[in-house]
């Protein structure tokens, strides 16, 4: 076997520690020694029998809220050991840290986010979509928090939104319980939920790490953001809400850009389909303009030379009838005259006969007549006498 170089040797120990699983990931229990700032954060671990040299990068710093770290503090750290061949040294490269106190929670809240990922509870397909344009919100937060009122500003200024608040306790004993209860609560009564509270310890967000809460957000069909704490912070409740925001403003933020997007686009919509109506308009204007007028003359010549034929036919067609009408009135009322000669009417001017009368009906013949009073019309006036006697 050939020999290794000084170089290629640290470089080998280096992928075995990093490939290595016993190192990657790990926590560290010790007391801090030798902290030092450059930028970047170096210190040692130690206990009564080893040391360990530790480094912060620079790019890590703001996930740790404990900085700087003080001599003779007995920390829990998390990272992974890896080798600087510069000196043929091993180091723990530091993403984690917080106070011994601390380092309890930090491991309950490492095995339960590695217990709801196998279970599913942050897979990308269970989420659900925020709306573009929610008509109504349920924010579940306290309603004496700052949270509530940095969140207020922001829609105050954004487009309007009916705001319904579950107010629950965010901290403490029996907060969990009374943040899933505000869930329900709001569950199918609005379009979306915000879970929230500003910064703090990793105990005073802890009711956002509880299991039962986690799985509360589950099972909520209405998408839920989760807004806690600030920038720097994760809890459970970011990993499985529809969606998670850095702080409460921040989640306020999301929902009305969202919808100011909504109203820009609408707005752009509108003023195209405008335009489009406008140019479509003025072409159509641009084409009437373009007809020759001369042509639409002779059109309507033309057609005004045929109503006048149509009219003409129509006239002598009414003329014809009207003849015929009169014609026919004036045979009826001649037949009628002739009628109207041959009546009793007649007979009474032209023969000297009279029409005789009893109780104003009208006696043709004697055997008709009855004693007492008659009327005779003649023709030239009328009789008024009395019948005493009657031979038929």
């Amino acid at each position: 076997m050939d020999p290794l170089s000084v170089t290629e040797v640290s470089a080998l120990v280096k992928d075995t520690l990093r490939s290595s699983p016993g190192l990657c990931d790990i926590a560290v229990r010790g007391e801090v020694t030798g902290y030092t700032d450059r930028g970047h954060r170096y210190f040692s671990l130690k206990d009564e029998n080893s040391v360990l040299k530790c480094v912060i990068w620079k790019s890590s710093t703001g996930s740790i809220d404990c900085l700087p770290l003080k001599d003779g503090t007995k920390v829990v750290a998390w990272g992974s050991v890896t080798s600087w061949g510069g000196n043929s040294s091993y180091q723990l490269d530091v993403r984690k840290c917080t106070p011994e106190g601390r380092g309890e929670l930090y491991r309950r809240f490492l095995e339960l986010k590695e217990k709801l990922l196998k279970e599913g509870l942050f897979a990308p397909e269970a989420k659900v979509p925020i709306p573009a344009y929610p008509e109504s919100l349920g924010i579940v937060t306290s309603e004496k928090g700052a949270a509530l009122q940095d969140m207020a500003k922001v829609f105050m200024n954004g487009p309007g939104i009916d705001i319904a608040v579950a107010d629950a306790r965010v901290q403490g004993d029996g907060a969990a319980e009374s943040i899933a209860a505000g869930i329900r609560a709001l569950d199918g009564r609005v379009d979306l939920i915000i879970i929230g509270r500003g910064g703090g310890s990793l105990e005073d967000l802890w009711a956002f790490n509880e299991e039962l809460l986690a799985r509360a957000v589950f099972a909520c069909r209405t998408p839920i953001i989760s807004g806690v704490g600030h920038e720097i912070d994760e809890v459970i409740t970011d990993l499985v809400a529809d969606a998670r925001a850095s702080t409460p403003t921040a989640a306020a933020e999301l929902v009305v850009k969202a919808m100011q997007r909504v109203l820009d686009e609408k707005k752009i919509l509108e003023e195209s389909i405008a335009a489009l109506a406008h140019d479509r308009f003025a072409c159509c204007r641009q084409e009437l303009e373009s007809i020759d007028m001369a042509m639409w003359r002779k059109v309507l010549a033309s057609r005004l030379s045929g109503l006048g034929a149509e009219a003409e036919g129509l006239r002598a067609c009414l003329g014809h009838s009207a003849s015929m009408r009169v014609s026919g009135a004036r045979k009826l009322l001649d037949d009628g005259g002739l009628a109207l000669r041959t009546t009793w009417v007649a007979a009474i001017k032209e023969k000297g006969m009279a029409a005789m009368y009893q109780g104003g009906d009208r006696i043709p013949e004697a055997s008709r007549m009855r004693k007492g009073r008659f009327e005779a019309v003649m023709k030239d006036g009328r009789v008024t006498g009395e019948v005493k006697e009657i031979e038929v």
